[in-house]
C-alpha cells in the first residue's frame, strides 16, 4: 500500500471536489432537477436528513467537501454510479482501469473494483470460522453486485451499500466476540446444586 502525505491527500481531495462541483451541477441540470429536488433523492437515497437544497449549493460552489455516503446517495439520485459521478478523477480511487482485475473464481470472469477489495480485505483475516466464511462470502457477493450496477438498477445502491457494512460489521463483531484462550472461564465456581 502506497502512504501519501497529508499535503498529497489534500491536493486529491481538492482535485475530486473540483470534478464533483461540476459535475454535479452539470447532471443535475441534465436531469431536470432542481437543488431541492436533489436533495430530496439524495436523501432517499441514504443520504442524512441534513443533506438540503443548501449542501448541494455548497458542494455545487465548491465550498463544502463531500462524504463518501453523500456520494453514493448523489449517484443514486442522479442515476448514475459513483465512479460515473467522479468522472476522470474516479481513476485516482481504482487505479487506471480494470485491464488487470484479477479473474473472480467463483465466477470465472473479471472481479470488478469493489469485489478484488473486498477479497484482497478477506485474505488479510487468515483462518476463517464457519460463520466468518459465510459472512465473507456474502461481503464478496454483495460487493460484485455492487461493481456491476448500471442504469436504473443503481438505485439499489443504498440497500446494497447498507446490506455490505453489515456483514462487514458482523465478521468484525465476531472476530472482536472470540473469547481469549488465556481468559479461563472456569464454570466450577459456580458451585453445585444441593
Amino acid at each position: 500500500m502506497v502512504k501519501m502525505t497529508q499535503d498529497q491527500t489534500a491536493a486529491i481531495g481538492s482535485a475530486i471536489n473540483a470534478v464533483i462541483r461540476d459535475r454535479i451541477r452539470d447532471l443535475r441540470e441534465r436531469a431536470g432537477l432542481g437543488r431541492d429536488e436533489l436533495a430530496e433523492r439524495a436523501r432517499e437515497h441514504g443520504a442524512p436528513e441534513s443533506f438540503t437544497a443548501n449542501v448541494v449549493g455548497f458542494l455545487e460552489r465548491g465550498r463544502r467537501g463531500l462524504t463518501l455516503e453523500e456520494l453514493f446517495a448523489l449517484a443514486g439520485a442522479i442515476e448514475v454510479t459513483p465512479l460515473e459521478l467522479l468522472g476522470d478523477q474516479a481513476a485516482v480511487l481504482i487505479g487506471e482501469g480494470q485491464a488487470d482485475a484479477p479473474v473472480c473464481p467463483s465466477c470465472g470472469g473479471e472481479a470488478g473494483q469493489l469485489e478484488t477489495t473486498v477479497r484482497a480485505d478477506v485474505g488479510k483475516l487468515g483462518e476463517l470460522g464457519p460463520l466468518e466464511e459465510t459472512l465473507t462470502r456474502t461481503a464478496v457477493r454483495i460487493a460484485a453486485e455492487i461493481d456491476a450496477l448500471r442504469g436504473d438498477a443503481v438505485k439499489e445502491l443504498p440497500r446494497l451499500t447498507r446490506e455490505l457494512r453489515a456483514a462487514v460489521e458482523q465478521i468484525l463483531n465476531g472476530r472482536r466476540a472470540v473469547p481469549d484462550p488465556d481468559d479461563e472461564d472456569d464454570l466450577d465456581d459456580l458451585g453445585s446444586p444441593d
